[in-house]
């Protein structure tokens, strides 16, 4: 019988006669798809459930809270378990030789979790199965709003509680510290999660006080205190930063992100801070913030810089004082009135800023390989910001070399140069960005690249999406918006606060001109009947509904802990909802 479905009738087991060997490449190429995902609230539970790392036989899960349980008895109970198992944990469930080469394969563990109270078994067993290899580590020590027992501690009153004073939760984050810095050698990938500052702090400190990192990829420090206090950093006693984090060796260092975290941005301060692919600054209280000096130092001394996030958080001082700042001679350090070209950044992402502050860092900026937008500008009119981007001042031209020859015909002439910033950009995502009709319409007339748009039609002024409906045929009378076809090559389109009928409208008109949509994301919580939502299916190459967060999409982050780099990851702090978006 040749149906794989089947076993043979001779009783012959054929994965039983593959070389451990590959057996265990097969076990890691299927636990590659799903080690990155969060994990569920029952994933980990039966980790050791079964034949322990020994031999022996254990009939309940070492990790259980509330001790032992019974066994599970039916073939769908046994069916429902094992599909909430992790794939690493399920292949070690198998059979004795499964388990030996699972438990034997050190890259099965690497994905580690420290979350909760202590013992942390299930982190401290992978960290032992894991031995040398290359490590990705979690540490999350958050705290929902309604189970906060702690903000108290922390507030702003003059009673509170200096950090070094006796708090079981700064106990608990030495704990896990003390932990994962052994391991500092060998981690690839490090995220701290905190709702409370001192405790981020008291992993800095800890941090500070290894030798080096020198595998380290990756490093994201989120915290996500809520706090109405920008102009000056709450806690000045923890302000300063006698230590340098991994003694500034971490060589292999791509990807950072600093949430309400600050560094000392000096460049011996900070010298791991060169050579970035990713950078994320965000939430940053202006006293805190880097100069510009140290600024455009970070990012010229990353020249393969790809990704900037930019969220409430840019330079310190007004744009008025920033070209009078300077750095100590170094072969690194240029005049800072200079643009800053970054030739390499793809993406590029903005919130939370105020106008003269983004503008005026726009204007010294050179970026000629930018094609990803991402705009959550709030409150204020940015007008002049949209202006600019459309204009061809956003991209200056570099001079021809001399005594060329180019032009039409002739063998190796540069391609036509891009009118704007913004005639480059092949995906755009607009959050909230409010700006007069006349400058959207001259924005619109630059995006003819764009392949991707993101709109959230709860913060955008209606004309955002008019202009994208266009009349059934082109007009030979009076030439009128409706008459142009805005973004000709748009294929997907991600809604916010637009109705399935809106939708439909838009996908019929723009099929009509030639330029169909094929992908469409809407929220679900936007108005959609039966009949507009089987249209769209039928019509469309994609259709579907996304769950919001908060009155915002939740749209991924891009997931370091991915070898791929390109999985996403959520965060859903209300004040935070921009990252959910981008």
């Amino acid at each position: 019988n040749d149906n794989p479905f089947f076993p043979p009738k001779s009783g012959r087991c054929i994965v039983n006669e593959l070389p451990s060997e590959l057996l265990s490449h097969i076990f890691t190429l299927g636990w590659a798809p799903e080690r990155d995902d969060e994990p569920d609230e029952d994933d980990f539970e039966d980790v050791d459930d079964g034949e322990s790392d020994d031999g022996s036989f254990s009939t309940a899960s070492s990790f259980s809270d509330d001790g032992p349980r019974p066994l599970r008895h039916g073939r769908e109970d046994a069916e429902d378990r094992e599909r909430k198992l992790p794939f690493n944990v399920l292949v070690s469930h198998v059979c004795a030789r499964w388990r030996a080469i699972a438990l034997k394969n050190s890259l099965l563990w690497t994905h580690i979790r420290f979350e909760g109270p202590p013992p942390w078994e299930r982190a401290l067993i992978y960290l032992d199965r894991a031995s040398t290899a290359p490590l990705s580590i979690i540490i999350d020590r958050t705290v929902e709003e309604e189970d906060d027992h702690s903000e108290s501690e922390y507030s702003d009153d003059g009673d509170r509680p200096k950090p070094e004073d006796d708090d079981p939760d700064l106990s608990i984050i030495t704990e896990i510290m003390d932990i994962v810095v052994a391991h500092v050698d060998h981690i690839q990938a490090l995220q701290i999660m905190v709702s409370f500052y001192p405790h981020m702090h008291r992993a800095l400190v800890k941090l500070g006080a290894t030798a080096g990192a020198p595998l380290l990829e990756v490093l994201q420090l989120y915290h996500y205190e809520d706090t109405d206090e920008h102009e000056k950093f709450k806690l000045q006693e923890l302000r300063e930063q006698p230590f340098v984090l991994f003694n500034g060796n971490a060589p292999r260092l791509t990807h950072v992100a600093l949430w309400g975290v600050h560094l000392n941005w000096s460049k011996e301060g900070s010298p791991f801070l060169t050579g970035l692919t990713d950078l994320e600054f965000a939430y940053h209280a202006r006293d805190v913030r880097p100069s510009y000096a140290d600024f455009t130092r970070i990012l010229r001394s990353s020249r393969d810089l790809r990704t900037l996030t930019l969220c409430m958080s840019c330079p310190a001082g007004v744009p008025a004082d920033w070209r009078e700042e300077r750095e100590p001679e170094d072969a690194m350090d240029v005049d800072t009135s200079a643009p800053l070209v970054l030739s390499r950044l793809e993406d590029l992402v903005l919130a939370y800023l105020e106008p003269p502050y983004v503008l005026a860092l726009l204007t010294r900026l050179y970026l000629p390989a930018l094609t990803s937008l991402a705009l959550d500008l709030e409150d204020d009119d940015f007008s002049d910001f949209l202006a600019y981007l459309a204009s061809p001042r956003s991209l200056p031209q570099p001079p021809p070399p001399p005594l060329s020859l180019c032009g039409p015909g002739v063998a190796g002439s540069a391609s036509p140069r891009a009118r704007s910033l913004l005639s480059n950009i092949t995906s755009l995502k607009i959050a909230s960005l409010r700006c007069n009709e006349a400058v959207v319409l001259e924005a619109y007339k630059q995006l003819d690249k764009v392949a991707s748009l993101n709109l959230n039609m709860l913060y955008l002024d209606e004309c955002w999406l008019e202009l994208l409906l266009p009349s059934p045929t082109p007009s030979t009378s009076a030439n009128t918006n409706q008459n142009e076809l805005y973004l000709p090559r748009l294929e997907a389109l991600t809604t916010t606060g637009v109705d399935g009928a809106r939708l439909r409208e838009l996908v019929e008109l723009r099929a009509a001109r030639g330029a169909p949509i094929r992908t469409v994301l809407m929220n679900q919580d936007d108005d959609l009947d039966e009949e507009d939502e089987a249209w769209l299916a039928k019509h469309l190459d994609r259709f579907e509904l996304f769950e919001g967060s908060d009155e915002e999409e939740e749209v991924e982050l891009v997931d370091p802990f991915d070898d791929d780099g390109d999985e996403w990851e959520d965060a859903d702090e209300d004040e935070d909802d921009f990252e959910d978006d981008f």
